[in-house]
């Protein structure tokens, strides 16, 4: 799958021309940059983005690279029946969204609905809730936590309405409540916690659990105490919360990009780590989705030859071996690259990497997924450093080497538990370490009179 991202909700950077380059961080910004949310400008310039955004020939590019599903935020304001010309945002997006599912349609694909902007914000400082706040307003003011229950039932009924119509039933499989909510507001009266207790009983209500998935986003690390809670949901209430999904996203970027930086680093994460911050809900047996990931590795290396193609298998890969992966969004479809800069964000963009030929145009086809990495030509049994569900998502991750040392033995190893072997005899020690790590582990050591014993040095 693939996110439709910056299509309905804005994000400076992903239109530096028109928002970043000019300062602009957010779409409220934007709208009030052009007279406001009934200033014919913004109107303009609104519908012009919803008309061009996404094409018709961009899902056929999408379908012939492999892409079956697409996620696609929205905010609150594109719904009819919760427009408040006060919120400052341009009416009528809800108009495209329906002609995109229209197309889907047409190409026997499908639609996850993601609530991707709630009132007041779901977290502090970002723009992909539409207006950029100083806190989580939709956690802190009452009005705004009730008003987001309504715009989730109104998001519920207008699946209804699409499911009831032949142009546009069948597309849409899922509906996701709330996009990247701040920990910090985990647990309390008004909290995600709270709020999903509530709204998957009433959209369930809505939306019956044999036909429409249910997409519950967390940003805590490790998913320890989100995959628990979850589960104890699951087992409390089976009815309302069956086909109820885990949506993680993972990125090796923002944060995760720590130099010194190498192509190595990345493929470790992807094959060794990040199946394992999974962990916590697969192992309590939760269907989880990735609902955002992508190619990027927030450095310029990415440029390599066959980088790219090769972060996309792995990728695809893990999440195609991985117990209780359901399925992934990358983020993202398109980004629209500035004239200044080109290069800047089109690791993001999916299509512009395989219009520039670092992607093939079947990408997903062209990509062996049967199992974990198949490119890297590694054993990741023994490759891999240890994680557990406890690993944070930024943890640093570098490929343990496997070393052969040919030695004469002239005692200084302890020959208590093999008094047979004598120095001057020859051996061969494996020992495993990670780079720059004190050399300190368990070693087999064969000889010629096939001897074996453990040493340690």
């Amino acid at each position: 799958g693939v996110n439709l991202g910056g299509w309905l909700i804005l994000e400076e950077w992903m239109w530096p021309a028109e928002m970043e380059h000019k300062g602009i961080h957010d779409e409220w910004s934007f709208i009030a940059q052009h007279g406001g949310p009934e200033d014919e400008r913004a109107k303009q310039i609104m519908r012009k983005h919803w008309d061009s955004f996404v094409l018709e020939e961009h899902l056929d590019q999408l379908a012939r690279f492999g892409v079956t599903h697409v996620r696609i935020p929205l905010g609150y304001w594109l719904l009819d029946a919760l427009y408040n010309v006060s919120d400052g945002f341009v009416a009528g997006g809800e108009f495209y969204l329906a002609r995109v599912v229209r197309w889907l349609k047409a190409r026997r694909m499908k639609a996850v609905l993601d609530m991707h902007a709630l009132p007041g914000g779901q977290a502090k400082n970002d723009g992909f809730t539409g207006r950029r706040y100083t806190d989580a307003m939709f956690f802190k003011e009452t009005h705004h936590f009730e008003r987001g229950k309504r715009a989730v039932e109104a998001l519920a009924d207008l699946i209804l309405k699409y499911e009831v119509d032949p142009a546009t039933s069948g597309v849409v499989v899922g509906i996701e409540l709330l996009n990247e909510p701040t920990d910090q507001h985990h647990d309390g009266e008004l909290s995600i916690t709270s709020f999903y207790e509530e709204m998957v009983p009433r959209v369930r209500r809505k939306l019956r659990s044999d036909r429409y998935m249910v997409l519950l986003s967390f940003m805590d690390s490790p998913h320890v105490k989100s995959a628990m809670w979850l589960a104890e949901q699951r087992e409390r209430d089976p009815e309302s919360f069956a086909g109820v999904v885990y949506d993680a996203h993972l990125y090796h970027s923002f944060g995760d990009n720590t130099a010194p930086w190498t192509s190595e680093m990345d493929k470790c994460k992807t094959c060794c780590r990040d199946a394992h911050l999974l962990q916590g809900m697969w192992s309590r047996r939760i269907p989880v989705i990735i609902g955002e990931y992508s190619l990027s590795t927030g450095f310029a290396g990415w440029q390599a030859e066959g980088l790219m193609r090769v972060q996309l298998e792995n990728q695809l890969s893990v999440w195609n071996t991985t117990r209780a992966v359901v399925g992934s969004f990358t983020w993202n479809f398109r980004i629209i690259l500035s004239e200044i800069n080109p290069d800047m964000y089109r690791e993001w963009s999916l299509l512009d990497l395989v219009h520039s030929g670092f992607l093939p145009a079947e990408g997903v086809y062209a990509s062996n997924l049967t199992h974990p990495c198949p490119s890297t030509n590694r054993a990741l049994d023994e490759e891999c450093p240890a994680f557990d569900e406890t690993t944070y998502w930024d943890a640093k991750c570098e490929w343990r080497r496997k070393l052969a040392l040919k030695f004469d033995v002239a005692g200084e190893f302890d020959l208590s538990e093999d008094p047979t072997l004598q120095p001057g005899q020859v051996g061969i020690v494996e020992l495993d370490a990670a780079p720059g790590s004190s050399l300190c582990a368990t070693a087999v050591v064969a000889v010629p009179a096939a001897i074996s014993w453990l040493a340690r040095r």
